[in-house]
């Protein structure tokens, strides 16, 4: 008597249709999830550059308050507001001999 041994594939034998479906249903919830993530990530990307919009926005109007409160015709009205007064006494003072000598 001789025994024939069965291969062990067959125990576990997936029909084609059932493996295409399971194929096609793994894609498909891949894709969704690839979809997903790019919508969310797109939508913080746009609020990003809201933000940043904003931003550069409130940069240019402090840019420009600086620029004015800096002016030498404001920091002069306001320095005669406290009481100075232009000094008209300008002393020039020059060296005797040469600072920087040639040799």
């Amino acid at each position: 008597m001789k025994k024939t041994s069965k291969p062990i594939s067959h125990k576990f034998k997936i029909k084609l249709p059932v493996l295409i479906i399971i194929l096609v249903f793994i894609l498909g919830l891949t894709q969704l999830i690839i979809t997903h993530r790019l919508a969310t990530g797109g939508g913080k990307i746009r609020e990003l550059e809201i933000k940043a919009s904003r931003l550069e926005e409130k940069n240019e109007i402090i840019k420009q308050e600086t620029n004015k409160l800096g002016s030498l015709r404001r920091i002069s009205q306001e320095a005669g507001k406290l009481g100075f007064a232009p000094n008209n006494n300008l002393y020039h003072l020059t060296p005797e001999i040469p600072v920087a000598m040639n040799y």
